[in-house]
């Protein structure tokens, strides 16, 4: 069986991020540590205390992410399969994607949340203007392919 691929886009959306269980078992084994550390006293208590940072730097330090596998859409919490996909309505000049699937579940990418280093404001509109178009893009491609039956408004 081959690995699934996924294309991820850094997006600001409103759920808690996934973490990877090799991320949730690097924190456990490292919070174990730092309080074996502390209460062992092997080190010193401040320097012992800062090992505590590992861990909650771990936890913390996800990115979030909107994931587009071949066959299903992942953002946080949310899960849409390309199949079950009855509605999209995009708006370009909006910068709105909204995507509803048959089982009720809606989602909503919006493109003032895809994150830029850019620093002008004409530049930080261009690259998130790319970002929204490119994933908007992949999206409705893929739901055309899975869904030829889906009503696409806008597209």
């Amino acid at each position: 069986m081959t690995s699934t691929e996924f294309a991820g886009f850094k997006y600001e959306h409103g759920d808690a991020a996934s973490r990877s269980t090799a991320r949730r078992w690097f924190t456990g084994i490292s919070l174990a540590l730092a309080l074996l550390i502390i209460a062992t006293r092997i080190i010193a208590f401040p320097v012992g205390l800062f090992t505590l940072l590992v861990p909650v730097i771990a936890w913390y330090s996800v990115s979030r992410q909107l994931l587009l596998g071949p066959r299903y859409l992942l953002c946080g919490n949310t899960i849409i399969y390309y199949a079950n996909v009855k509605r999209v309505t995009f708006s370009r000049t909006a910068g709105t994607l909204l995507v509803q699937s048959n089982s009720g579940k809606s989602l909503s990418l919006q493109r003032e949340k895809f994150p830029t280093k850019a620093r002008k404001a004409d530049k930080i509109a261009k690259n998130k203007a790319a970002k929204f178009d490119k994933v908007a893009d992949k999206l409705i491609e893929k739901v055309r392919k899975a869904a030829p039956g889906a009503n696409l408004i806008g597209v």
